[in-house]
């Protein structure tokens, strides 16, 4: 049973915005596309997972992309498990080459390239939450991990004296033997099924969404990025307002609602709210009129008043 579903994360989205509304050949597209290119891949690599869990012999409680607060920092997990025995950490990983882990050296290494040791990093997960449930509600539950390569076109090498790390690093291919016999280690069951919804919901409802700042990130401002408001089918910037729609002047194409995706793009890159003279400038509405409809519209309420009103959207 999943309480929390997949869904792609703001991170994703947020950066897709962000790379359609730069200016033309800014010198942070490529910085951008490679981080928007590593974030999908990892994206895809937890999707990949789903095929393999739908074979486990029992149905564990399924919560996905859990961030949650130890009381002075926030730690995610990409996939939790609960079991009437033990939780289940998944830490899973899309990375192509070959890839070293070091136990010893705490790192992790493709080629050039040093990550952290991803072993240490679901220790210290499984640690964290370990603490969270404990203070949260009260109980002491068993919490393991598997760190999940899900790349097939990866080979993986261990330099370690840890004769457990098979059993801690594994290929996707390899999830559901690795999960059963983890449930033949963990026999005795700590909690019946209305425990582990509890805890579950519990998880769901303390769950804090990132919202990554990429603008900040970056080094970037408002004047880096396009304004107008982009055609839904060629993808430029010339979509003009005309009494009942929105109609682009390079392909022709009329919408109806194609401002509203904008709107969305200011909320996430530039502010949560918005004035009239800037929805003008953003949208390239010469009328404040125009613009006013618009925001009374689409606005979920307003800030101040009179000349210094803001629209949240």
């Amino acid at each position: 049973m999943i309480i929390k579903p997949r869904v792609i994360p703001p991170d994703i989205n947020h950066l897709s915005m962000l790379l359609k509304r730069l200016k033309p050949n800014h010198p942070a597209t490529p910085q951008v596309e490679e981080m928007l290119s590593t974030k999908q891949a990892g994206w895809n690599g937890e999707q990949s997972l789903d095929f393999h869990l739908d074979y486990l012999k029992d149905s564990p409680i399924i919560l996905h992309n859990i961030r949650l607060h130890d009381g002075h920092h926030f730690f995610q997990m990409d996939t939790l498990l609960l079991f009437p025995s033990f939780f289940l950490i998944i830490e899973a990983k899309n990375m192509k080459g070959q890839i070293s882990i070091h136990r010893e050296k705490k790192e992790m290494r493709r080629d050039l390239e040093g990550f952290q040791d991803p072993v240490e990093q679901a220790e210290r997960q499984k640690d964290l939450l370990e603490e969270w449930l404990l203070h949260h509600t009260g109980l002491k539950v068993p919490v393991d991990f598997l760190v999940v390569f899900t790349n097939r076109r990866c080979v993986l090498e261990f330099d370690s004296s840890d004769p457990s790390i098979h059993e801690k690093v594994i290929r996707a291919t390899s999830l559901v033997g690795a999960i059963e016999r983890k449930k033949e280690f963990y026999k005795e069951e700590v909690l019946t099924r209305a425990d582990m919804m509890r805890i579950g919901r519990a998880l769901a409802e303390a769950h804090q969404e990132l919202v990554p700042d990429y603008m900040k990130r970056f080094n970037l401002s408002y004047s880096d990025l396009q304004k107008g408001v982009r055609c839904p089918e060629c993808g430029k910037y010339f979509m003009r307002k005309t009494p009942r729609r929105w109609k682009c002047d390079h392909c022709g194409c009329a919408s109806v609602n194609a401002y509203e995706l904008a709107l969305k793009e200011y909320a996430v890159l530039v502010s949560k709210t918005m004035s009239i003279r800037e929805g003008q400038d953003f949208l390239r509405i010469s009328s404040r009129h125009v613009v006013y409809r618009i925001l009374s519209a689409y606005a979920e309420s307003t800030l101040g008043g009179g000349r210094y009103v803001r629209y949240v959207l």
